[in-house]
């Protein structure tokens, strides 16, 4: 089977940066995302699918197109995410609607990319190198303000890769949730960086078992573990001593 390369929600810079190193390294590629029109690039040789991947039934579909044009996936790499707001000091003024919003995209997407994967996943010779790589963030591990909607996608995520990597993991199907950092811990945020991304994704997809499935990790120096921390520099327990709570 030819090496394939699935990128769910493929923008301009994790997205494409992503796509360019993984067709450098042989792969079919196929992008999906709103913006794109269903078909094979002249240019590049990727196949596009217009797809509305913050609903879960259309990810299926995705695959579908997926494996009639190239074959299953051999990576898959989910990068969606609806970033809802609130304000800051009142994270419970949000409404149901804002949460299921970013649930279903954050969350009930990847749920069903996950399942489709792994099934994939299943067809290959033991021993294909396969990853499924959630582009995460830091909000599994501390609650920064503003962004509650987000934060429980994400975390939910988190714990959905987790259950996967343990179930899975040890029979070659790895699983990652990928969390670019500031070299101080902070989140790299706005600074996140795509050829760092495109990086780290193809050393966790080339990794001969699974390791840690959460891979915090900073531009130029790969992975390294850190705690949660915001963007002022707090962490869980620094909010525990500034509130006085034992």
């Amino acid at each position: 089977m030819a090496k394939v390369a699935l990128i769910l929600g493929a923008g301009p810079n994790i997205g494409g940066a992503v796509a360019a190193k993984f067709a450098a390294d042989g792969y079919q590629i196929a992008l999906a995302a709103r913006s794109f029109s269903t078909g094979i690039s002249d240019q590049t040789g990727f196949l596009g699918i217009q797809a509305d991947l913050s609903d879960p039934q259309v990810v299926k579909s995705v695959f579908r197109t997926t494996v009639q044009q190239f074959g299953p996936p051999s990576v898959v790499v989910f990068n969606v995410a609806h970033r809802l707001l609130t304000p800051p000091s009142d994270p419970l003024s949000t409404t149901l609607d804002d949460l299921e919003e970013s649930r279903k995209a954050g969350l009930d997407s990847a749920f069903v990319a996950a399942q489709e994967a792994l099934r994939g996943f299943k067809t290959f010779t033991p021993g294909t190198p396969t990853a499924f790589i959630y582009t995460g963030n830091t909000l599994n591990q501390i609650a920064i303000p503003g962004v509650l909607p987000f934060a429980l996608a994400k975390t939910a995520a988190a714990m959905l890769i987790e259950y996967a990597a343990n179930a899975y993991g040890q029979d070659g199907y790895k699983f990652y949730y990928a969390d670019q950092r500031q070299p101080d811990g902070r989140p790299a945020s706005l600074g996140r960086d795509g050829s760092a991304h495109a990086e780290m994704y193809l050393q966790l997809v080339q990794e001969s078992r699974q390791s840690k499935w959460l891979v915090t990790f900073v531009k130029g120096e790969g992975r390294r573990d850190f705690e949660g921390v915001d963007f002022d520099g707090e962490t869980r327990a620094s909010y525990d001593l500034k509130f006085g709570r034992a």
